[in-house]
């Protein structure tokens, strides 16, 4: 328990926005190494207590370079960790994503997510900018592609997980559609057949999931 413990402070050491990346990198690392060591899995981190089936809401602030596109990627990774969302008003230079789902959900998808903006900061080549909003929309793609596979495969692995993770995203967007503020979609285009986003795409695909990052199997969620 002592390192499952150690395991939260570095992932919260790695998502804080004051914590400088090469910092980052090393905290989730770390994390990482001690997780293959115990045998934790992304379900053990992250199920503080695998009989809450409440939804939350989180708001994550984002801030910094190219946080727009961030906010989208945190976006992606949620929605398919059975979570809803909305960007709402930004706060002075901060972007600001609220979250709808379980704690074990959105603490899943924001680990994730931390993963993906520190192999993003280490592979993303220079480029204007236009250059670099093809890279980042091909590089969300890339990992919302690794991301539904596994999310595919653990649903055929596991006996009614396609239930369970399909209730617990419509009970967050439920809840969201309850108690958010009117909403209104938005669309932004990007030239898919520029060569920026098929490497944005590559880097994308090399997202490695460390583990379970769905998880099932909580009494009582299916009525």
């Amino acid at each position: 328990m002592r390192d499952l413990s150690r395991i939260h402070a570095l992932l919260a050491l790695a998502e804080h926005p004051n914590t400088p990346l090469a910092e980052a990198e090393s905290a989730l690392a770390m994390a990482s190494k001690l997780m293959q060591k115990n045998g934790y899995s992304s379900t053990d981190v992250a199920a503080k207590n695998d009989d809450d089936i409440a939804i939350i809401v989180d708001r994550v602030r984002i801030e910094g370079k190219y946080r727009v596109r961030r906010q989208s990627l945190l976006y992606v990774v949620a929605r398919i960790h059975s979570c809803a969302g909305y960007r709402d008003d930004d706060e002075g230079k901060m972007s600001v994503v609220v979250l709808y789902g379980r704690e074990s959900d959105i603490f899943a998808a924001k680990t994730l997510f931390a993963a993906a903006e520190a192999l993003a900061a280490r592979c993303m080549p220079r480029g204007d900018r236009s250059w670099r909003t093809a890279w980042w929309k091909g590089f969300q793609n890339g990992i919302e592609e690794v991301l539904t596979v596994a999310r595919k495969e653990y649903i055929s692995e596991e006996p009614e997980a396609g239930l369970v993770l399909a209730d617990r995203a419509w009970r967050a967007e439920q809840e969201m559609r309850a108690t958010a503020p009117p909403l209104r979609g938005g669309y932004s285009y990007v030239d898919t057949s520029a060569r920026a986003y098929q490497r944005g795409k590559e880097t994308g695909r090399q997202f490695g999931v460390p583990g379970r990052s769905f998880t099932t199997g909580v009494r009582g969620e299916l009525q």
